[in-house]
């Protein structure tokens, strides 16, 4: 396997599609990246949000996110009443703070889901609908930072697989423009969260634990190595005023397991400028498929 093609399309007309293509780098984790993307396509996972596509085209927009949160909490309460209020604004970050906390409270880290009796006897649809809601929490805050980005989950894939010290050593607070990165699929707040939200809500740290072919494609700049740098000491900074804290959770301040940043897994290969790339994007809506060759 040498690549992975996203292909994005109109949500209106499927014959209308553009194919992002992005060569893969060689590394150890690479390939059990790839393992887990062909488990779920050999067991026909679908994409599990077809709409998350980032300030990278009209549809994505205050009303959208809001309006669905509030539409799949609503449906949430007709079955089992969670939440009982709206959101009325994406910047209101107490508010998302709270219904994170609720999300993270019922479903619980990664598969104990499966033993909480909440989900006993209810549709298949509740828990798809709580873990929706969580996504498009991270929507608002996506959308309120202007971070361009795409991301390609499967809520079905088992999210098992831990991180070696091996793959720590790959981490990076870098993102560059065109490049696919693994995503953050632990259930919780991971140090980047809790050091830059201000969340009095949330119910555990959960740092980068575990992979799955879950990823993100960014198409920001974000590589100043100013930037990264201050980036780095707010982490830090944070682990230094919650030392007691963290080391209560587990985590002793010099483990590996509270790296930060992200994995990358490949980058965009394209004639076109990044300009042209962010324009042709702004046609599609839609995450029709992803599969590598």
């Amino acid at each position: 396997m040498n690549y992975a093609i996203l292909r994005l399309s109109d949500s209106n007309d499927h014959t209308k599609f553009f194919d992002l293509k992005f060569k893969l780098l060689q590394h150890n984790f690479v390939k059990k990246w790839i393992n887990c993307v062909l488990e779920a396509q050999q067991k026909q996972y679908p994409i599990s949000e077809p709409w998350a596509i980032y300030n990278l085209n009209n549809k994505m927009n205050h009303d959208f996110i809001k309006t669905n949160i509030n539409r799949l909490m609503k449906k949430i309460d007709n079955v089992h009443k969670l939440f009982g209020f709206e959101l009325k604004n994406i910047n209101d970050q107490d508010t998302l703070n709270k219904i994170h906390a609720i999300f993270e409270f019922n479903h619980g880290k990664l598969d104990a889901w499966k033993i909480n009796p909440l989900f006993k006897n209810k549709p298949d649809s509740f828990r798809k609908n709580l873990s929706e809601i969580n996504q498009f929490v991270h929507a608002c805050e996506c959308f309120n930072t202007g971070t361009k980005r795409i991301r390609i989950v499967w809520f079905d894939l088992p999210k098992n697989k831990l991180f070696t010290d091996e793959d720590y050593d790959l981490f990076t607070n870098k993102k560059l423009f065109g490049s696919l990165y693994h995503s953050y699929c632990d259930v919780g707040k991971n140090l980047e969260s809790l050091a830059t939200d201000n969340d009095d809500d949330h119910h555990d740290l959960v740092p980068n634990l575990h992979y799955s072919a879950d990823c993100i494609a960014y198409f920001n700049d974000d590589n100043e190595e100013e930037t990264v740098v201050l980036k780095e000491q707010v982490y830090k900074t944070y682990i230094e005023n919650n030392k007691e804290y963290i080391e209560s959770k587990g985590y002793p301040i010099d483990s590996k397991k509270l790296t930060t940043g992200k994995v990358e897994i490949a980058k965009l290969e394209t004639e076109l400028n990044n300009d042209k790339v962010l324009e042709k994007m702004k046609q599609y809506d839609n995450i029709q498929s992803f599969f590598l060759l």
